[in-house]
């Protein structure tokens, strides 16, 4: 009970949440997890991250409630993954052979209609959704999440309604003693300007791009290297 009751405190206030986009979470279910805050206090809760709103979501019974005070949290461990509050974003940390990648997850959907006859995308109205799915590797998560289509069944309707999946992350890193902070191609050119014919080289005969989470890993990995 007194767990509990600090808790609610440090979260500062329980409430349903309501979010301004549809959310997207980025786990299957609501997972164990451990918040450890920045005085060094510690809490097991279960929680889920909402990739679209960028929102940690923690659920005691059927209520759901938003992680509030983000500055005030260290690290968030779920499972093998640990996340940290930095430039106002949850960011999974990745730790490689030369240097930290902040991933700043963003994932969002476009509308691309519905299946009508012999499966194509017609413009409909949108109907009801079932619940978004991001079943991939580790702890049911995707972290490709990249430009798949995903068709979401409307329970017995006759039609599907088309989402087209698509990342929006943001990449944070230090090379030489600077933070870099690039979410596309012409972000990392721009950044590195004295080596962009050797990323453009390296990124093409990889065909990498920075859509896709690992990709982009790869391509700060090389950058890392230069």
């Amino acid at each position: 009970m007194r767990n509990y009751l600090s808790i609610i405190l440090l979260f500062c206030c329980s409430l349903t949440v309501s979010a301004q986009k549809p959310r997207i979470y980025f786990f299957n279910d609501f997972v164990q997890s451990r918040i450890t805050y920045k005085n060094h206090q510690r809490f097991i809760v279960m929680l889920n991250f909402d990739a679209a709103n960028g929102e940690m979501l923690y659920k005691e019974g059927d209520t759901m409630m938003s992680l509030t005070n983000p500055e005030a949290v260290d690290t968030i461990s779920v499972g093998d993954r640990k996340y940290v509050y930095h430039d106002r974003k949850y960011c999974e940390v990745f730790q490689r052979e030369n240097g930290t990648v902040l991933l700043g997850w963003k994932l969002k959907q476009v509308h691309k209609g519905q299946t009508g006859a012999f499966g194509l995308p017609t413009q409909a109205h949108v109907q009801k959704l079932s619940t978004v799915d991001l079943s991939g590797m580790g702890l049911g998560a995707n972290p490709n999440a990249g430009m798949g289509y995903i068709k979401y069944d409307n329970y017995d309707a006759p039609t599907l309604d088309v989402w087209k999946q698509k990342n929006d992350n943001t990449y944070y890193f230090i090379k030489g003693g600077k933070e870099y902070k690039v979410r596309t191609l012409k972000n990392v050119y721009k950044a590195f300007p004295q080596y962009k014919d050797k990323i453009q080289s390296f990124v093409k005969e990889n065909n990498l791009d920075m859509i896709h989470a690992d990709n982009a890993v790869q391509i700060i990995d090389y950058i890392f290297s230069l």
